[in-house]
C-alpha cells in the first residue's frame, strides 16, 4: 500500500528562517543543503520522491525533525515553517496544511489513500481490448512503491520479467540490457520495438511499442506515475524535443533491412 510515512519531518529553510528558528532547534537536528544532498538516511529513495527534492529550490538547511515537533510550535513559528515549505517548493503540503508525520498517523488509510491520490498522474481514457494480457491488466495501476521508471516498464515489454517493473533504472543499465537481449537501433520500427528518447545525447526516456498505434509507457520513478497503455503519437508529442530512435531485436531488425533491400533489387 502507498505511504508518506516517514522516519522523520523534513523542512526546508533558509539561512534568515535558520536564524529566527535557534532556539527551538536546540535538540533537533538540521542539515546544511550540501550535506543533505549526500545523506544516505535523510535524502533516501523514499523520503526524495515523496518531497520531490529535484524540485524544491532556495535553500540553506534542511530540518530533521521528530514527528511532532512542528506541531509543538508556536503558531507564529509553524506559519513561519509553512511558508518556507510552500516557497521552496515541497510537495508535502495540501493547501493550508503541512503533511507532517503526526498530520499523516492520525489520518484513517482510507484518508490516507485519499491523500496520496490528490498526486496521482492522470492518464488517457483508452480502449485496450484486444491487446496482450500482460499489458492491459497492468493498465493504469500504481505501484505500492516509488522506483519503477520508464526504461523498466520498457524493459518489461522486452524481457516479459514481471520483477523488472519495479526497478530503478538509469540509462547505462538499460541501454546494456537491451543489448544483452538482442536488440539493435534500426529505423524500421514495429511491434516490438522499443522507443528511447534522448536529449543532448542522454536517453531519458523509453517505451515498448505493443503495435503501430500502442505503447507501454510510465512517465516516472513515483508511484504517482501508473503503468498504462498510451498512444504512440501522443509519447511523441509529449517528448517532441527529443531526438526519437528506436530499437528492435536483431533477427527482426535484420529481416527488415533485408525486405527493404529487396524492394529496391
Amino acid at each position: 500500500m502507498r505511504t508518506l510515512e516517514q522516519e522523520k519531518d523534513l523542512f526546508f529553510i533558509d539561512g534568515s528562517t535558520y536564524d529566527l528558528l535557534t532556539e527551538e532547534l536546540k535538540t533537533t537536528v538540521v542539515c546544511p543543503k550540501d550535506e543533505f544532498r549526500g545523506h544516505a538516511i535523510y535524502k533516501n529513495f523514499h523520503v526524495s520522491n515523496c518531497h520531490r527534492t529535484w524540485r524544491i529550490s532556495d535553500y540553506d538547511y534542511v530540518i530533521a525533525a521528530q514527528p511532532g515537533w512542528y506541531e509543538s510550535l508556536p503558531a507564529s513559528k509553524q506559519q513561519l515553517v509553512f511558508n518556507e515549505q510552500k516557497r521552496t517548493g515541497s510537495c508535502m503540503l495540501i493547501g493550508s496544511t503541512l503533511i507532517t508525520q503526526r498530520f499523516w498517523s492520525r489520518l484513517t488509510a482510507a484518508q490516507q489513500q485519499e491523500v496520496i491520490s490528490l498526486y496521482d498522474e492522470p492518464i488517457e481514457q483508452l480502449d485496450v481490448s484486444g491487446l496482450p494480457d500482460r499489458f492491459t491488466r497492468l493498465h493504469g495501476v500504481f505501484p505500492d512503491e516509488h522506483g519503477g521508471n520508464c526504461f523498466a516498464a520498457a524493459l518489461y515489454g522486452v524481457t516479459d520479467e514481471e520483477t523488472i517493473l519495479n526497478e530503478w533504472m538509469h540509462d547505462q543499465m538499460f541501454t546494456d540490457m537491451l543489448t544483452r537481449n538482442h536488440y539493435i537501433q534500426t529505423d524500421q520500427p514495429e511491434s516490438d520495438s522499443v522507443m528511447v528518447f534522448v536529449r543532448d545525447g542522454v536517453v531519458v526516456h523509453a517505451c515498448y511499442m505493443i503495435d503501430d498505434d500502442y505503447c507501454f509507457n510510465k512517465s516516472g520513478q513515483m508511484f504517482y506515475n501508473p503503468w498504462h497503455i498510451a498512444r504512440i503519437d501522443k509519447v511523441k508529442t509529449d517528448w517532441k524535443d527529443c531526438e526519437l530512435v528506436y530499437y528492435s531485436s536483431a533477427g527482426k531488425a535484420n529481416m527488415a533491412r533485408t525486405n527493404k533491400q529487396a524492394c529496391y533489387a
